[in-house]
């Protein structure tokens, strides 16, 4: 695992230029963190949405839900009849799977609801690292 420079990086992957944070208008809890990941490490990422974690300073959780894109896409099985094993290309292109190869990047898409007295995030969590969650 490489350790992060100044943008408070810690990992193989950094954000491509700052990630946008914001709240939809009307719902007053919400909020949506969209950017780009960078693949900073010499091999390949894979990186599942479900490995994502949002934490706050105190490491406690909020849920969220990932996506690795920056729009939607309509998968080739209904939710309910998906096969056993999805194949590793339907992931991709649905954006649950993220293969990063060295130097390129992918869309992130996270959103959450924040809780009454419950603390922002400050960083996302995956496997060999995190990234700050600015504003945070």
């Amino acid at each position: 695992m490489a350790c992060g420079g100044a943008g408070g990086d810690v990992g193989q992957l950094k954000w491509q230029g700052r990630p946008l944070l914001f709240t939809p208008r009307g719902l007053p809890k919400d909020r949506i963190l969209s950017g780009h990941l960078r693949n900073d490490s010499l091999r390949r990422v894979d990186l599942e949405a479900r490995q994502l974690t949002l934490v706050d300073k105190a490491g406690r959780r909020t849920r969220a839900n990932a996506i690795f894109l920056t729009g939607f896409v309509h998968g080739l099985y209904p939710p309910t009849r998906e096969p056993g094993r999805v194949p590793d290309s339907e992931l991709i292109r649905t954006g649950r799977l993220a293969r990063i190869l060295p130097e390129k990047s992918a869309p992130l898409t996270v959103s959450w609801r924040s809780r009454g007295g419950q603390p922002s995030p400050v960083r996302l969590e995956y496997p060999g690292g995190s990234l700050p969650v600015p504003g945070g």
